[in-house]
């Protein structure tokens, strides 16, 4: 059901996209989305979910071998980045569904600014800001071809201590 959702959702606009459309695509009935998933906006949180899941992915391996809050920042933009630019229709699906605003990304941002910083909490404001230029800006910046490498510079810029 979920792949089904995720491939019609991501070729139509997702607030016009039916039930029915989703059904149809997986093969089942109505009936039997309605009972896993409750209604659209259910079905619609789980696609968002699972989409995020998967965003983090792209970031975790980065995050987990980096050994320091430039090199943390550097492995989230070329991860996000990488998602962006290999699963656009993905990432177009959470703009514009409302995906970025999820339970599940605030956690995974709060994640990832947390394993930025590691055990520097005078870092917060500025790894919060970078996170979110990214989550903000990548689509953008994939579009109009910005180097990932100049973002992470600009953003790692922000980690060093005033």
């Amino acid at each position: 059901m979920l792949d089904a959702a995720e491939a019609v959702l991501t070729e139509q606009d997702p607030l016009v996209t039916t039930l029915e459309e989703i059904a149809r695509a997986a093969g089942i009935s109505r009936p039997l989305i309605h009972s896993y998933f409750g209604d659209r906006r259910g079905l619609i949180d789980a696609v968002q979910a699972r989409l995020v899941g998967r965003l983090d992915d792209w970031v975790a391996h980065g995050l987990s071998t980096a050994t320091s809050p430039v090199a943390r920042v550097q492995a989230l933009v070329h991860g996000v980045m990488a998602f962006v630019d290999q699963e656009s229709d993905r990432w177009r699906l959470l703009c514009t569904s409302g995906g970025l605003d999820h339970p599940s990304m605030h956690r995974v941002r709060q994640r990832w600014v947390a394993r930025i910083i590691d055990d520097q909490p005078e870092l917060t404001v500025q790894a919060q800001a970078a996170v979110a230029a990214v989550i903000g800006a990548a689509g953008t910046w994939s579009s109009t071809g910005v180097d990932p490498v100049t973002i992470s510079r600009i953003l790692a810029s922000l980690l060093k201590e005033t």
